[in-house]
């Protein structure tokens, strides 16, 4: 999005530099007020490029992002997931010896 904007700007700046060039002078110097309403309708056509493409970036940013945190959440879920599975199966594990090793002493 900041490339965009940085060419729309320059895009600006071209525009008011030839419109500083083409334009008829009075004595010289350009008519500024046909700098000034040049550079008003360029003013809003860099607004409505901004806003037509500025507006496809962030939706394309927020979607990428949404993707991104749901397959966060995914990956989390699953880590979760499999450490209960393993703390579950270590508990039992312990207490399956814990009852081995009393049964065991018992008959020592």
């Amino acid at each position: 999005m900041k490339k965009i904007f940085s060419v729309l700007c320059l895009l600006a700046i071209l525009f008011v530099a030839y419109l500083t060039f083409t334009q008829p002078h009075d004595n010289g110097q350009p008519a500024v007020e046909d700098i000034e309403s040049g550079a008003e309708e360029l003013v809003g056509q860099v607004e409505d490029m901004y806003e037509e493409y500025g507006s496809a970036a962030v939706a394309q940013a927020n979607e990428k992002l949404g993707d991104v945190v749901e397959q966060a959440d995914e990956a989390i879920e699953e880590a979760v997931e499999s450490a209960v599975e393993g703390a579950k199966e270590g508990f039992f594990q312990s207490i399956k010896e814990s009852i081995s090793n009393f049964f065991h002493d018992l008959t020592s």
